[in-house]
């Protein structure tokens, strides 16, 4: 019994690996990709706050403001010779540094939140269409339509904290500017096949903030 517990335990984890391996090929590349058939999405109020991300973000907050706490009601009324007060000011330096990240990272996942709410994405091979629709109105376009894409995401110098977020910019023939967030881990392979005849432009932020239209 216990060499099956065991077994089980080393192999369930590899399992799971393959397992997510072989669903990110079949969505990016394979049979269930925008490359191979239809993909649509659209992203909930629901999908988007309950990431692990998010969580994370707010776990951290909290940590922070009672690190604060501690350090403005405890540590600074304890200090009682020179070297506390270093100790103090260090902690109190610290605490509101990271505040001022994590209000950072709020603002940038609401400005993503703006180019994502309410948007249904349609991707066709058929036509190599891509499709957004919204409440107001649809857009759908190729590459004929397109002048240019670019893609906004952190550069070399970008901290950890940033890393996720991305977003493209498809620049219309007709003038307009189409936002989308890099929500989804097939879109770099759908928008590399359908605009493969558009100028493709990478554009590298310390901090991806959503540049305005």
């Amino acid at each position: 019994m216990n060499a099956f517990l065991i077994t089980v335990s080393v192999l369930a984890p590899f399992a799971w690996v393959i397992y997510k391996l072989l669903r990110y090929t079949a969505k990016s590349l394979g049979d269930e990709s925008p490359l191979a058939t239809v993909v649509s999405y659209k992203i909930d109020d629901l999908e988007y706050f309950i990431s692990f991300n998010f969580f994370f973000l707010i776990f951290f907050t909290l940590i922070n403001l009672f690190f604060l706490y501690a350090t403005v009601f405890f540590l600074i009324p304890a200090a009682a010779v020179y070297w506390h007060c270093f100790i103090t000011v260090g902690c109190l330096a610290i605490s509101v540094y990271a505040l001022w990240w994590c209000i950072l990272i709020f603002r940038l996942d609401w400005q993503y939140w703006t180019i994502t709410r309410g948007k249904t994405i349609t991707m066709d091979p058929a036509d190599k269409s891509l499709e957004i629709a919204t409440s107001d109105e649809t857009v759908c376009f190729t590459a004929a339509e397109v002048d240019g894409v670019e893609k906004h995401g952190p550069g070399f110098n970008s901290g950890k904290l940033v890393a996720g977020y991305r977003y493209f910019i498809f620049k219309l023939k007709d003038g307009r500017r189409i936002y989308l967030n890099h929500n989804k881990s097939y879109l770099d392979f759908a928008i590399d096949d359908y605009f493969k005849t558009v100028p493709i432009q990478y554009v590298p932020h310390k901090i991806p903030w959503i540049v305005a239209p």
